[in-house]
């Protein structure tokens, strides 16, 4: 089996910075991150210290045309998810794997929608939120990567991610059921990331309020209703475990779009409540708690901008 080797990461923020520095530390392969011109010139002049060590990564702009990746991987923030897809032509062949670790339902559509020859193997992040400020980032070592295929064709594709993510200490698991944990993982961050932005509390006080913890339960309710309508089988099993998760598994949590609300930067409401908003469209479905929760953080997002 040919080895992975040659490797770009588009997106170097909290998700990125723990694959890069990963790969970085273990000489598993090539790594180059893939840059616009500004953030190119930025990086080059600020390096990025992750978990209190500086790394200093080889940047790659979107006209090189002599570097073809093994694997891609997608880590922006949602808003960078078409800047990624369209610029990273140059570096695709029909063998790249390209995975993508951006929340929500919708990253590897847009791919595959681009990229039909290549293997794009379905992956999300669980676990503990990267703290940042500016190229400073903390993340506490407790995560894993998800990776998995409902087509029998990528077999060979995700026995080579899994090798080099297993080469590379990024820690990982490969899951039999990933449909079913995509949405899973969907649910829980329709739930939390959105009502955490939008009271300013993180998990362990929402559970501690009445009120809120129902509206927790409802707002992934219709989330469930949505699944179930867009094929979802197990669609009960994912909805009871996602609140299992968040009412007695989960420790605590000051989820990404809290910290973004917090900072004054843009969250990623369109693809939790924007996302289930257009599908309840799709299906005549009405979807009056993510929309109200939708419309109060773009209030916030315009007060903060």
């Amino acid at each position: 089996m040919k080895e992975i080797n040659k490797v770009i990461i588009c997106g170097l923020g909290g998700l990125g910075s723990i694959f890069a520095s990963a790969i970085k530390d273990s000489n598993s392969g090539i790594l180059k991150i893939l840059l616009n011109e500004e953030r190119y010139k930025k990086y080059k002049m600020t390096p990025t210290i992750f978990n209190s060590k500086e790394y200093n990564f080889e940047y790659i702009l979107p006209d090189e045309n002599n570097f073809k990746a093994d694997l891609i991987i997608i880590a922006t923030k949602n808003d960078g998810l078409n800047w990624a897809i369209e610029n990273i032509n140059n570096f695709v062949s029909k063998d790249t794997i390209i995975i993508s670790i951006l929340n929500g339902i919708r990253s590897e559509k847009e791919i595959i929608n681009t990229y039909k020859d290549s293997k794009v193997i379905t992956s999300f992040y669980i676990g503990h939120s990267c703290i940042r400020q500016e190229r400073n980032i903390y993340q506490d070592g407790i995560y894993e990567i998800v990776i998995g295929s409902t087509n029998k064709n990528e077999e060979y594709a995700l026995n080579k991610l899994s090798l080099f993510l297993e080469k590379s200490n990024i820690k990982y698991r490969i899951s039999n059921s990933i449909e079913e944990e995509y949405w899973k993982k969907f649910m829980i961050n329709v739930g939390v990331n959105q009502l955490c932005a939008l009271t300013g509390l993180r998990l362990k006080e929402i559970r501690n309020n009445d009120i809120l913890k129902r509206q927790l339960k409802d707002l992934i309710k219709e989330v469930e209703i949505i699944a179930e309508a867009e094929g979802i089988t197990n669609h009960r099993k994912i909805y009871n475990e996602a609140l299992h998760f968040l009412l007695e598994e989960l420790e605590d949590a000051n989820p990404s779009m809290l910290q973004d609300i917090k900072a004054k930067r843009g969250t990623e409401i369109e693809i939790f409540a924007g996302e289930i908003i257009k599908l309840g469209q799709k299906h005549n479905i009405p979807t009056p708690l993510n929309r109200e929760i939708y419309n109060k953080i773009k209030q916030l997002e315009q007060k903060n901008n």
